[in-house]
């Protein structure tokens, strides 16, 4: 009989499981947008605006869409925190994009798609709010800090 293989956690911190304030768009130009991007210049594709209901970290975000990206794409996003002011541009790579299973799917969500994407490029005052909010988002959904 063979044992279950214990779990690795690869992640740098726990995520947490809430919503965000969250609009992203692919990076025609890849790595080389990123820094434009982050100083202000305008979104070079159209924007998306997916469902606030996502999975977080201080170092990556799981959200669902349609599928308008490939593994390995550059993601430019904006990202604020709910009742907060601030906004943050950063880059971001898609470490996997993978069809939402069926009995996931919500009726009134047009996702099909589930996006995990790795913050690459994100200012320090941003990276410092989202870990503040994911353990403030943690503790109140009964998770350990």
């Amino acid at each position: 009989m063979q044992s279950a293989r214990p779990v690795v956690e690869h992640r740098r911190a726990p995520r947490a499981h809430g919503t965000l304030v969250f609009r992203y768009h692919r990076a025609p130009g890849g790595a080389a947008d990123v820094a434009a991007w982050m100083a202000g210049g305008p979104a070079r594709g159209p924007e998306r605006v997916p469902d606030p209901t996502m999975n977080f970290s201080p170092s990556g975000i799981a959200f669902d869409d349609i599928a308008i990206c490939a593994d390995g794409d550059v993601l430019l996003f904006e990202l604020g925190i709910p009742g907060e002011p601030g906004r943050w541009r950063g880059g971001a790579r898609v470490v996997r994009i993978s069809p939402v299973p069926i009995d996931e799917r919500d009726e009134f969500v047009a996702a099909t798609h589930r996006v995990a994407i790795a913050l690459e490029s994100f200012p320090d005052e941003g990276v410092t709010a989202l870990a503040a909010y994911t353990e403030r988002t943690r503790r109140a959904n009964g998770q350990s800090a």
